[in-house]
């Protein structure tokens, strides 16, 4: 079990989850973890838990906790979205798309990108990293870790579950880091979004895979939404995810 921290910038205190490995005096680096539109779920500590154990430090911030309003689902909708009642699926829509709408404008991405790089720099001073830092991003949060790796040139690796990339392709030249994007076939828009962003990643000289798992859809990792969770993808993508965080701080040189 972790902690909650307090990070403080600008636009307030940010809360933060807080998992370091038990066994270890020296650890393999540190993993920030960007959140998906759940907010900072009990799922997402149990992710950060698990990666501690792996002997990294991870820090899980609420990218939502300097907001003035509440902008996590209410336990009720939640249960809503993940019914395997399609109707009640489609009634719960509404409200989801009111709640995700403010988190699409262009300030609240800037806003959520500033609280990512102070947590990186947070993280990145902390003694048992050794600079080494990499970041994890779920959903709303995948799409922000490929912002943040236009930015960082310090990332040491970037890893992306069923998030948007930069719809520029020439952005693309800026990321220093090496990226794995997770995807689920069934997300189509995403997924045909994503073929082609392997083309403009090679041509930008970016290290770049991408692993689409065609059974799955989004939210596939997320054990918490019954309708979403693929085992066998989610399994896969952990320990893919694993064995690219510790190859990447491996070759890590900046």
């Amino acid at each position: 079990m972790g902690d909650m921290i307090g990070i403080h910038q600008q636009s307030g205190t940010i809360q933060a989850y807080v998992a370091v490995p038990q066994k270890m005096t020296r650890f393999r680096g540190g993993v920030i973890v960007a959140h998906e539109i759940w907010g900072l779920t009990e799922q997402l500590k149990g992710f950060a838990d698990r990666l501690a154990d792996q002997g990294y430090y991870v820090l899980v911030p609420d990218l939502y906790s300097t907001d003035k309003v509440n902008r996590r689902p209410s336990a009720e909708l939640e249960q809503q979205l993940f019914s395997s009642d399609e109707k009640v699926r489609y009634h719960a829509m509404p409200q989801v798309r009111s709640m995700i709408a403010p988190t699409q404008t262009p300030q609240f991405t800037l806003l959520a990108l500033s609280k990512l790089e102070s947590c990186f720099e947070y993280v990145y001073n902390q003694p048992l990293v050794h600079q080494k830092v990499s970041v994890v991003g779920f959903g709303l949060g995948g799409k922000y870790v490929f912002e943040l790796a236009l930015t960082e040139p310090r990332l040491v690796c970037v890893v992306s579950f069923y998030g948007q990339a930069p719809k520029q392709a020439v952005e693309l030249r800026h990321i220093r880091s090496p990226i794995l994007a997770f995807y689920g076939g069934k997300e189509k828009a995403l997924a045909n979004e994503a073929r082609t962003l392997a083309t403009h990643m090679q041509q930008a000289g970016v290290g770049f895979t991408s692993v689409m798992y065609n059974a799955a859809g989004h939210g596939f990792f997320n054990d918490r939404n019954t309708l979403a969770y693929d085992q066998k993808a989610a399994d896969d993508a952990w320990r893919r995810t694993l064995s690219f965080l510790q190859e990447s701080a491996s070759n890590y040189r900046y």
